[in-house]
């Protein structure tokens, strides 16, 4: 019945062997770091490793402020790759607890290494041979760990409902306007904090009295000065998240059902109620009246535009830079639906002025470039295909694993069949029974988590396959992936974006009239005109125009040379020089004398000599450099 890896034949003591350990070290919150948690481990593996002679210490692999119920984690990963290298045949642990909180996590981690071609051992709890009784050891362990992580959860749970009920404030920061009043005390409570408070009723007022929208709400408050509690300036995004919090309310929720979405949601059984307790509504010391909460919600609603959701994902988010040097991120634009890229310059006290991208053409650009350069390489010498096998060898591993599990169940479920019968008349045969109907209940929850993380790996080795289908084909296409496939690909190609064009500006909407009709009519852009052109110019406006046409501050004549000179340049009306005159008024008159008929008039007389020159036509995306290890890998 002994399953697994076979134990040693000649029967030697496993710890006699020679081998190259590795410690792997690991606490859950980054205060540990400078603590005892990380020390005491270390002192206690290699105090380990020293009482066994054929054991050497190679190094340490540790992760600060990683949960132990989760499954990757930079210095385990870190570990991995160490052991598939070959430079480590042993990891030592000062205690299981160490490699996960949960039954499953364990295990998972345990598998992980094995199938990387490892062992695990610990140093305050032997795991045993190689087998059955490895398994039974490390189960037991295992739900030990669990059961003491379900009591610690507990504990802290209950103490947060019970406080919540008793109107105190169960932890986490304070909502906007409100500070905690005998902090890390018990009976710890809320409080107004009267700057934050001032600073509520403001934008009360401002959202009251219909201010335009969040940016301009945002946009107001800079200009005064004031700040956000971490000292930053106001977003649209940090400013949504307090005017819809428990400050403008009246109250918040402990427990909240409504909102079942990212890392610290409420966890909820079965029966879809809270898991550890349920809701709690905690008045807050007021800061606004009820009669201005009702009257602030109205008016929210009429600020808030209808949320429109985001079209796919970013994958080149971070990696796009522009001019000032700052990365590039995704930003949906809720006005128009439309998918962008913007730099982080954009948030800053004042704005870095770099472009922003249309998603849909940068991607492209990338994609494109991508294909270009697989195409033009053998398949079996694309890097990408020979850069994602773990997952299926892992796989491999784990099907047998559970292949293995499965066998067992079923012979002991046959063997179980066979003792009660027997179990009645003989009680030795009873207490067999009972012991092999406890290790079948092991056996039974291994199982289902080696399933569970088989479920896991295939569903990785489906996204796996699309990709290496991609990779493998005559003509690669990597638009044909779904958008999280996309951002694999350029992380494995390690995909870089420069705007190698300072002088574009992005522009949308309609182009100018003025430029709309020279593209139109191929009519050239005259030189600035001469003083005998001005007067003929001149004979014509007034021919036109009555005399308050001409009583404005304006000079026209260097008007008509700002306008020209627009044309020839392709500047922005903003950007249009000072000595023209104000862009408004200059913009004004050229729009004017289009839509009488007086511009196409003004053209014939300025180009009577030939000496024009076509009207600027603007590009309209900038010019890009797209970087990847791909060209580095078709070099070689």
């Amino acid at each position: 019945m002994q399953q697994g890896t076979a134990p040693r034949a000649d029967g030697k003591d496993r710890d006699a062997e020679t081998a190259d350990v590795a410690a792997y070290m690991r606490v859950s919150t980054t205060e540990q770091r400078g603590r005892y948690g990380i020390p005491v481990q270390e002192q206690a593996i290699r105090a380990f490793v020293e009482q066994r002679p054929q054991w050497r210490f190679v190094e340490g692999r540790q992760d600060v402020g990683e949960s132990g119920s989760t499954h990757s984690r930079p210095g385990f990963d870190a570990l991995l790759g160490d052991i598939a290298a070959g430079r480590v045949k042993l990891v030592l642990v000062h205690r299981l607890d160490r490699l996960g909180r949960t039954a499953a996590a364990i295990w998972r981690c345990i598998w992980q290494i094995e199938d990387a071609g490892a062992r695990v051992e610990c140093c305050t709890e032997p795991l045993g041979e190689p087998g059955i009784e490895r398994w039974l050891t490390v189960d037991g362990l295992a739900q030990g760990v669990e059961a003491d992580y379900k009591r610690i959860l507990a504990r802290t749970q209950a103490g947060r409902q019970l406080k919540a009920v008793d109107g105190g404030w169960p932890g986490g920061p304070a909502p906007y306007g409100y500070r905690i009043s005998g902090k890390g005390a018990f009976g710890s409570t809320l409080e107004v904090d009267p700057a934050e408070a001032s600073v509520v009723r403001l934008i009360a007022d401002l959202v009251i009295g219909g201010l335009c929208g969040f940016q301009g709400l945002a946009d107001e408050l800079n200009d005064r000065g004031i700040l956000t509690r971490s000292g930053k300036r106001w977003r649209p995004s940090n400013l949504v998240r307090r005017l819809r919090s428990g400050t403008f309310l009246g109250e918040v929720v402990f427990r909240r059902l409504d909102q079942q979405w990212g890392d610290h949601c409420t966890r909820l059984g079965g029966d879809g109620r809270p898991l550890h307790g349920e809701s709690v509504v905690i008045p807050l010391p007021p800061i606004l009246s009820a009669d201005r909460i009702k009257a602030f919600q109205e008016a929210l609603v009429k600020l808030a535009r209808p949320r429109k959701n985001p079209n796919g994902e970013y994958p080149l988010t971070g990696r796009i830079h522009g001019q000032c040097g700052l990365p590039y991120v995704g930003c949906f634009r809720s006005k128009d639906g439309v998918r962008t890229y913007r730099c982080l310059g954009w948030q800053g006290s004042v704005a870095c002025g770099c472009v922003f991208l249309l998603a849909d053409y940068v991607e492209d650009e990338v994609a494109t470039r991508v294909n270009a350069l697989l195409a033009s390489m053998p398949p079996s010498s694309r890097p990408t295909l020979s850069s994602l096998p773990e997952v299926v060898t892992t796989s491999i591993g784990q099907i047998e694993r559970a292949r293995s599990l499965d066998r067992l169940v079923a012979r002991c479920g046959e063997e179980l069949e066979a003792l009660r019968s027997r179990a009645e008349r003989d009680l030795v045969v009873a207490a067999a029974t009972r012991q092999l109907e406890s290790d079948v209940q092991v056996f039974g929850r291994i199982l289902a988590h080696a399933r569970d993380w088989l479920r896991e790996l295939e569903d990785l080795g489906h996204k796996d396959a699309r990709l290496k289908a991609v990779f493998a084909s005559d003509t690669p296409d990597i638009r044909t992936l779904p958008p999280s496939d996309r951002r694999r690909v350029v992380e494995l190609a390690d995909v870089r974006v420069e705007i190698v064009d300072p002088t574009f500006r992005s522009r949308e909407g309609r182009e100018c009239s003025t430029t709309e009709w020279h593209q139109r009519t191929g009519t050239p852009v005259p030189t600035d005109p001469t003083d005998g052109q001005w007067e003929h110019v001149d004979r014509l406006l007034r021919s036109k125009y009555p005399a308050h046409h001409f009583r404005s501050p304006l000079n026209l004549r260097a008007a008509l040379m700002g306008m020209l000179h627009r044309l020839r340049t392709g500047i922005r009306w903003p950007d249009l020089p000072e000595r023209f005159g104000k862009f408004a008024k200059v913009r004004l008159r050229q729009r004017t004398w289009l839509a009488d008929g007086v511009w196409p008039d003004i053209m014939r007389l300025l180009n009577e000599e030939g000496e024009g020159s076509p009207v600027f036509e603007r590009a309209a995306v900038p010019s890009l450099v797209i970087h990847t290890d791909l060209d580095a890998a078709r070099a070689s």
